[in-house]
């Protein structure tokens, strides 16, 4: 402990010292193998020592500088809030055991995901440094799409077979494709030599190709989405002709896509509409045959029903808990799935009509903090981290509201994208700014 206090001593503040240069460097180093290898699964234990190991790291570079100043952001008390509602859940939560293990894996690892990356990044250079390798992920990932695409005899304009690339999942890898998308095209804007704009061009291309063969709907509806906030965000910035162009580029290609039937077997499905959703029971909704539609609507016409009947009941956070509280033998040919595929109506199931509001609070605090860097910057990195990472949010709470990507390994890639990018828009600026004034 005295040898401990004589390093403190010696250090200081000093950032330049050998021992913190060396910790910050280790930390750069296990992020970069967290963030490379974060969208595989069976990954845990080498994740672990990437995770943990900058936390501990973190905890002892802070004790050496004798720093201990908290760097707040706007997500604090939406953060604490939802994690109370979830903790009251357990009074009435249909399996306590279960939510309590759902929590510390859905709820808090993903915070502290956020905070770690949020805290321990020191430069704005590692930071970026940080982003490409998540987009050399992706490209790698995108061959091993075309590989297995490949392998299984896959055709272009038919979901024969449908890509999963390194996730293992066809659902979570579109969402993954989505996520990825932005980050490249504002990279095409921010970085200036011919070279860097080539191989981001090659690279949006073969995420866009990989996309397209998960033939997966909820995807394809996410990137359009996000070409709308990307022709919103040129408007905005009164770029009138590269709004225009991609405006024309998503009606073309929806159109293309609509007319070659590529939503799989949805143009098959009897969608009823709003009023006859309201007005019918689950297994009307369902029919005796259901598809993948009907399976999705049926479900969620069951939970909203319960939901109706009890707005404020908590069944307990987790979204594995939905089919076991309501399989039966009237619905157990809709209801196949243990979780709702659909995380706004499952927190709604799980946490009572408060846990909700509470859930899309938190998304509304990531939405505004973000959304005022980008306000205040045009072409800095970051308007680049700004403008990804609301464009990457359009796109991922549209998936959200058909599947359960909330609690998967996509979600701590959005924690971690979401804390890489607070950490240079607005942890770093506001430490030179408090620098430059002593």
């Amino acid at each position: 402990m005295k040898n401990i206090q004589i390093i403190s001593n010696k250090l200081g503040t000093n950032n330049s010292s050998p021992v913190i240069i060396w910790i910050d460097r280790t930390i750069l180093f296990c992020f970069s193998i967290l963030v490379f290898i974060l969208p595989i699964p069976h990954t845990i234990t080498i994740r672990t020592f990437a995770f943990y190991i900058p936390i501990t790291l973190f905890i002892v570079r802070s004790f050496l500088m004798r720093d201990f100043t908290w760097r707040k952001t706007s997500f604090e008390l939406p953060f604490a809030v939802f994690f109370l509602v979830a903790l009251t859940s357990l009074i009435t939560a249909h399996n306590p055991q279960k939510s309590i293990e759902e929590i510390w894996k859905n709820l808090v690892i993903p915070i502290l995901y956020f905070y770690t990356f949020y805290l321990s990044i020191k430069k704005e250079d590692n930071g970026l440094f940080l982003i490409m390798l998540i987009l050399l992920g992706n490209f790698i990932s995108n061959l091993y799409s075309f590989y297995g695409f490949k392998m299984n005899s896959g055709t272009l304009f038919a979901a024969t077979y449908r890509a999963e690339g390194l996730k293992g999942a066809t659902e979570i890898n579109g969402l993954y494709q989505t996520m990825i998308f932005p980050f490249i095209f504002w990279g095409l804007f921010y970085f200036k030599k011919y070279w860097q704009k080539i191989l981001l061009f090659i690279l949006i291309c073969t995420n866009l190709l990989a996309l397209h063969i998960t033939f997966t709907r909820a995807a394809y509806l996410a990137l359009a989405m996000q070409l709308l906030f990307i022709a919103g965000i040129f408007i905005l910035k009164k770029r009138w002709i590269s709004s225009l162009i991609i405006t024309l580029f998503l009606i073309l290609v929806s159109f293309f896509y609509i007319e070659n039937k590529m939503f799989r077997e949805m143009h098959t499905h009897n969608i009823p509409p709003l009023n006859a959703f309201i007005q019918a029971k689950p297994e009307d909704i369902a029919g005796a045959s259901p598809g993948s539609m009907e399976q999705r609507l049926a479900m969620w016409k069951t939970a909203i029903e319960l939901i109706a009947q009890k707005p404020f009941y908590a069944h307990g956070y987790g979204r594995f808990n939905f089919g076991e509280i309501v399989r039966n033998e009237t619905n157990k040919n809709f209801i196949l799935y243990p979780n709702m595929h659909s995380t706004f109506i499952s927190v709604a199931f799980e946490l009572g009509i408060q846990g909700l509001i509470i859930f899309l609070w938190m998304i509304g605090a990531f939405i505004i903090a973000t959304w005022k860097v980008l306000r205040k910057n045009d072409s800095n990195l970051s308007f680049f981290f700004s403008a990804s990472l609301l464009t990457m949010m359009a796109g991922y709470w549209v998936g959200n509201l058909f599947q359960n990507f909330d609690a998967d390994d996509i979600k701590l890639l959005f924690m971690v994208m979401l804390g890489i990018g607070m950490a240079v828009m607005h942890r770093i600026p506001k430490e030179r700014e408090l620098s430059n004034l002593r």
